[in-house]
């Protein structure tokens, strides 16, 4: 249970910070791109979507063992 909160805050936080390198990268003088900012942003979504089937599985496995 644990790993799927830790999973599901960290694909927050990368999240929340890679929307705001894309927000931040327009403004830079010194370019960088959009792509390392992009791709932070779909791993963070990929571990909060992995993060959550964690959650989910665990509710249900104890939801079938209070039956």
């Amino acid at each position: 249970m644990i790993v799927g909160r830790v999973l599901f805050l960290l694909g927050m936080a990368f999240v929340f910070f890679s929307i705001v390198m894309l927000v931040m990268v327009p403004f830079s003088n010194g370019g960088g791109g959009f792509i390392p900012p992009l791709f932070a942003l779909l791993n963070g979504l990929i571990a909060m979507g992995v993060g959550e089937l964690v959650i989910e599985v665990n509710h249900r496995r104890k939801m079938e063992a209070a039956k």
